[in-house]
């Protein structure tokens, strides 16, 4: 039967041993995971790169709200979901499955290694069968989502080449000036024109991409570090990351106290200045500090 929470409890009879494994795996493909990765590899890897991915995340992360609108398919049933799983959007296809295969699948193909590509396949499955597995996706939501996201990553991969030499005839300032903009009006879009499923996320992402727009013109333009710590001490690469996450969670969790969900521009606001500290803020402070 299609959308059928069988599959549900097959796995789990299947695995009864196994709730904790996938509530811990189903964080791989969270909000919080993705922050972290992208902000240690802009921190104290390769700026340009970890960029590169929050625009590929945020291709697949656009397509995947617009399809879930379009769609408008409920999840399934709570009584089906472990305790303490949270999901309050729309559910075909799972933003988990595509953004999982997308985005790993982006670094595999960047990384050019044998067991990059093993390590991000087993993250893809399982982070999939997660979903199925926590109850709150049904199977052919896991398999929708994985076809999108690497549908979207090979028409990514044939059109790297071409979208670079288009977006490089451009200063920095105006793509970033142009992305403030598109957050700006789909913010706006997402207040006044779009129908509103439970905790829509659509604002929350407009709030983010013009705090990222704002967060790294100011970087480029007052800070502008390097990956490279003084010295090459790579002890202080540590501390960087560590210090700066620590930051941006608590950012994070205590904006979320002043800047409430139900109001949509409150809420990209609050996203806003999360990304902000995280693209500036945190490398001003760590600049100076030198760490």
């Amino acid at each position: 039967m299609v959308f059928d929470p069988s599959w549900t409890l097959f796995l789990r009879s299947l695995m009864p041993w196994a709730q904790g494994f996938f509530t811990a795996i189903t964080e791989l493909g969270s909000d919080i995971f993705y922050v972290a990765l992208i902000l240690t590899g802009f921190w104290a890897y390769k700026k340009r790169e970890a960029i590169t991915v929050v625009w590929v995340l945020l291709v697949s992360v656009l397509t995947n709200y617009w399809i879930k609108l379009a769609i408008a398919h409920p999840r399934p049933d709570p009584i089906y979901w472990l305790e303490g799983a949270d999901a309050t959007n729309y559910s075909t296809p799972s933003g988990h499955a595509q953004n999982s295969a997308m985005l790993f699948g982006f670094i595999s193909a960047k990384v050019k290694r044998w067991w990059m590509y093993v390590v991000s396949t087993v993250l893809v499955v399982l982070i999939g069968i997660s979903r199925v597995y926590i109850g709150v996706h049904y199977l052919e939501d896991v398999f929708l989502g994985w076809a999108l996201g690497f549908a979207l990553l090979v028409l990514l991969l044939l059109t790297e080449k071409r979208l670079t030499q288009f977006f490089a005839k451009y200063k920095t300032e105006q793509l970033y000036l142009l992305l403030f903009l598109f957050g700006l009006v789909a913010t706006a879009i997402s207040t006044y024109l779009l129908p509103q499923p439970p905790n829509d996320n659509f604002g929350s992402l407009g709030g983010l991409v013009m705090g990222i727009a704002i967060g790294l013109l100011l970087e480029k333009r007052y800070v502008n570090f390097t990956v490279e710590p003084p010295g090459g001490q790579k002890w202080r690469l540590v501390v960087r990351v560590v210090v700066g996450l620590l930051l941006v969670f608590a950012a994070m969790i205590g904006l979320a106290g002043v800047l409430p969900t139900d109001d949509v521009w409150l809420r990209a606001a609050r996203y806003a200045l999360v990304a902000i500290i995280g693209a500036f803020v945190w490398p001003l402070v760590f600049k100076k500090a030198k760490l």
